[in-house]
C-alpha cells in the first residue's frame, strides 16, 4: 500500500512542474519584449534639448512683451452752455449743419498710449487719441536716447512728435490736471501742445534743469503746415527751471517766424515768446495739501485781426489771396500776453477744490479784444482709476460796445467722470 502513495505524489510534481514550465520561459521572454520600448539616454537628451529651446523661444517673447506697456484713460463728459437754441444752420454745399444747443454728452479724450522700452538706453512712445472729432489721430510718435555716461541718464534727446518744452501748463498731462481744459493764452499760442522735432532735456543738478529744442514751429493744428514747414529755418525754444521741493519756477523762451500763404510771395513775420511759471506746495493740518500756481506770457505772434485788415480774402471773382497795398507784412504780428492764476487745495484723501483766473490780450495796442474767464472746479476722487470733476467757467470779453460776461462757446457748466488704466 505504500508504493502507490508515492506514486501518486511523484505524478503530481511532475504534472506541476509540467504545466510551471511554459510561464518561466514566458518570465524568461518578457525582459526582452520590453528592452525594445527603453527610450535611450542620447534620446532623452535630444528630447529635453528639443523643449528647451521651445521654453527658451516662449521666454524670449515674453520679455518683448513685459517691455511693452499700454497706458491710457478716457474722459466722458455732460456740457451746458448758457446760452442754447434748439436749432440747426445749414449752411453750404454740401451743406454743412451746426447746432445752436450746447447741451450734450461727448467725449472729450480717450487716449491710448505704447510705451516700448527698447533697453536701459532708448525708448519709443506712440500715443493716440479718439475723442471729440471721433476719428482717431496721432498726438505723439518719439524716441528718446538716454546718455550711457551719468548713473541716472541726466541727458536726454528726443526726436518726433512731442509736447513743445515751454512752460509748465503745456507738458503738463491732461489726465492729472486739476481744471479739463488748459487756459485760453496756451489754447492760442500752442494750439494741440504738439510739434515735431527735436529736444535735450539735461538735469545738472537735482535742482537745476534745462530744454532746449527746434521744432517746425507750426504745430499740429496749424491750418496750413501741421505736417511740414515752409521754411528752412527751424522754430528755437529753451527752458530753464530751479526747483526746490515745495517752490520752483522757470523761464521759456521761443523764436521762429510765421509764414503767411500767399498767392504772391509770401509774407514772413518774427514770431517770439516768453514765459515765466512758478509754483508753491503747502500742507494744512486739517485739509491736507494745496498748491498756488501761476503762469505768464508775452507774445509776438500773428493776429487774425490784423491779417483781416492786411490782406485781401480770395472770393469767386478774384480767386486770389494778397496783401493790401502799401500794407507791411510785419504787421501781420502783434504784441500779445496772458496767462493764469490758480488755487488748488485738498480736502482730505478724495476731494479737492479749484479755482483759477486767465486772461488773454491777442493785442495790447487794442482795447476792445481782451479776454478773461473765471473758473471754479471740485474734483472727487472715487477711487485709484476713476475721478469726477465738475467746474463752471464764466467768461468775460471786451468789445467795441463794452465788457460783457456771457459768450456762449465758453460760459459752460461741465461734468466729467475720467478712468485711466
Amino acid at each position: 500500500m505504500p508504493k502507490p502513495r508515492k506514486t501518486a505524489w511523484t505524478a503530481a510534481l511532475l504534472l506541476a512542474v509540467s504545466f510551471a514550465t511554459p510561464v518561466f520561459a514566458q518570465d524568461e521572454a518578457a525582459p526582452a519584449s520590453a528592452d525594445t520600448a527603453v527610450v535611450t539616454h542620447e534620446q532623452l537628451l535630444r528630447v529635453l534639448e528639443g523643449y528647451t529651446e521651445q521654453i527658451q523661444s516662449l521666454t524670449n517673447d515674453l520679455d518683448k512683451l513685459k517691455k511693452i506697456k499700454f497706458s491710457g484713460y478716457v474722459q466722458a463728459r455732460l456740457e451746458s452752455g448758457e446760452a442754447n437754441s434748439d436749432t440747426v444752420k445749414v449752411s453750404g454745399s454740401p451743406y454743412t449743419a451746426t447746432t445752436a444747443n450746447l447741451n450734450r454728452f461727448y467725449i472729450r479724450r480717450a487716449r491710448l498710449k505704447l510705451t516700448y522700452d527698447t533697453g536701459a538706453l532708448s525708448q519709443a512712445v506712440v500715443y493716440f487719441d479718439g475723442g471729440t472729432d471721433r476719428t482717431v489721430r496721432l498726438l505723439e510718435a518719439y524716441v528718446t536716447l538716454l546718455d550711457p555716461w551719468t548713473p541716472l541718464h541726466d541727458h536726454q534727446l528726443t526726436i518726433g512728435q512731442q509736447n513743445v518744452p515751454f512752460g509748465y501748463e503745456v507738458e503738463r498731462s491732461s489726465s492729472v490736471r486739476e481744471l479739463p481744459e488748459r487756459s485760453r493764452a496756451e489754447n492760442v499760442l500752442f494750439s494741440g501742445e504738439r510739434d515735431r522735432g527735436v529736444k535735450l532735456v539735461s538735469q545738472w543738478t537735482p535742482a537745476i534743469q534745462t530744454t532746449v529744442g527746434l521744432f517746425n514751429g507750426g504745430g499740429v493744428n496749424h491750418v496750413d503746415f501741421p505736417n511740414s514747414d515752409p521754411t528752412l529755418a527751424k522754430d528755437f525754444v529753451s527752458r530753464l527751471r530751479w526747483s526746490q521741493g515745495t517752490f520752483d519756477v522757470a523761464a521759456s523762451y521761443y523764436f521762429g517766424r510765421n509764414t503767411v500763404p500767399l498767392t504772391g510771395a509770401d509774407a514772413t513775420a518774427k514770431k517770439s515768446r516768453v514765459g515765466f511759471d512758478a509754483q508753491a506746495f503747502y500742507s494744512l493740518p486739517t485739509l491736507g495739501g494745496g498748491t498756488v500756481r501761476g503762469e505768464w506770457y508775452m507774445a509776438h505772434e500773428a493776429n487774425a485781426d490784423s491779417a483781416k485788415a492786411l490782406i485781401v480774402a480770395p472770393t469767386s471773382g478774384n480767386p486770389v489771396r494778397l496783401l493790401k497795398a502799401g500794407a507791411n507784412p510785419d504787421h501781420l504780428s502783434t504784441d500779445a500776453s496772458g496767462g493764469y492764476l490758480m488755487w488748488v487745495q485738498n480736502v482730505g484723501d478724495r476731494a479737492q477744490g479749484v479755482v483759477r483766473f486767465d486772461a488773454w490780450d491777442p493785442n495790447v495796442d487794442t482795447d476792445h479784444d481782451q479776454y478773461s474767464r473765471w473758473s471754479i472746479g471740485a474734483n472727487w476722487f472715487w477711487d485709484g482709476f476713476t475721478r469726477v470733476t465738475a467746474t463752471y467757467d464764466a467768461v468775460r470779453t471786451e468789445t467795441k460796445t463794452g465788457p460783457r460776461w456771457t459768450d456762449p462757446k465758453d460760459n459752460l457748466w461741465t461734468l466729467q467722470v475720467q478712468h485711466k488704466f
